[in-house]
């Protein structure tokens, strides 16, 4: 069967790569040639290669749900969603709800884009507040949530989180902290080992930085809510960590907004200033606006924060 009667393939094909991401659900329900062609990896590829993808930002939103009943009594309360900035237009979205979680988010849990996914990871049961294990991935091409295989060993919250380019999730840490790390394959929903960090660490920052996996700052369990200055540094190509540098930040602070620059080194919002890791110094870059001097949350897209 064509992709599109009268046309040749690599044609029809150029033709379904410029399509809307947000239509992808809708092409795939067409016919089962366009269903696979739409969920084979390949697909994302070319549209990545030809300029045909968008970059979303993707955060977990709370909203007011009134009248929910928590502990035997109705209450407004906060669920939280998967919500989507269309960076290029502006617009905003939600994604449906994770299976079995039609109430919210797992509180806390981390969000990871990883190629055309985004995996969702651990956090707290909303009605419970129990720790949880479980992974959710939604996959942009079949506009469809599946659940991954949880993280096994230790029930781990608060603990830092990043991608890289190769498939891959890693998390460190936990409330009561850790000193254990794990690499999580999204294709083949494999969890993995990595050797134990020099020191444990709590509501660390986990960083992908040229070619490594840093974790940056938290703190031990007996320095609860005093935030060291130290990081560590996952080396893929040997397989270990580099030595930690104890002084990596210039201040014993919370380090949630650092972000990877790139080749422009290491980014973070620290005491109204956006400052740059340059040359193995954290330099000013400027002073932030005052309506968001207590910055939440930092990204970079297309060479800017």
């Amino acid at each position: 069967m064509d992709f599109i009667p009268g046309l040749p393939d690599d044609v029809a094909r150029q033709c379904l790569i410029r399509v809307y991401y947000e239509k992808f659900s809708t092409i795939a329900a067409v016919c089962r040639v366009w269903k696979s062609e739409v969920e084979d990896p390949d697909f994302f590829r070319q549209r990545k290669t030809a300029g045909y993808t968008r970059p979303v930002f993707a955060k977990a939103q709370a909203r007011v749900v009134p009248n929910r009943s928590s502990g035997g009594m109705k209450c407004p309360t906060l669920a939280y969603r998967v919500t989507l900035l269309d960076l290029e237009t502006g617009n905003w979205r939600e994604l449906p709800p994770v299976p079995g979680f039609s109430d919210g988010l797992p509180m806390f849990c981390q969000l990871v884009g990883v190629e055309s996914e985004l995996v969702v990871v651990g956090g707290w049961d909303p009605d419970t507040w129990e720790v949880s294990s479980s992974v959710f991935i939604y996959n942009f091409l079949s506009a469809t949530w599946r659940r991954g295989a949880d993280m096994p060993g230790a029930r781990r919250s608060f603990f830092g989180c990043a991608a890289s380019g190769l498939e891959r999730v890693v998390y460190v840490g936990e409330k009561n902290a850790l000193k254990s790390a794990l690499v999580y394959d999204v294709a083949k929903d494999e969890w993995a080992p990595l050797p134990d960090m020099a020191r444990e660490s709590d509501e660390c920052k986990g960083v992908f930085h040229r070619g490594k996996f840093h974790v940056i700052g938290g703190y031990c369990t007996e320095m609860q809510g005093r935030f060291e200055r130290s990081a560590e540094a996952f080396d893929f190509a040997n397989w270990e960590w580099d030595k930690a540098e104890e002084d990596f930040l210039e201040d014993s602070t919370c380090p949630r907004t650092c972000v990877d620059g790139g080749d422009m080194g290491m980014y973070m919002c620290h005491a109204g200033e956006v400052v740059a890791l340059q040359d193995c110094r954290w330099q000013t870059v400027d002073k932030l606006p005052a309506e968001i001097r207590h910055t939440a949350y930092m990204t970079t897209w297309e060479g800017k924060l």
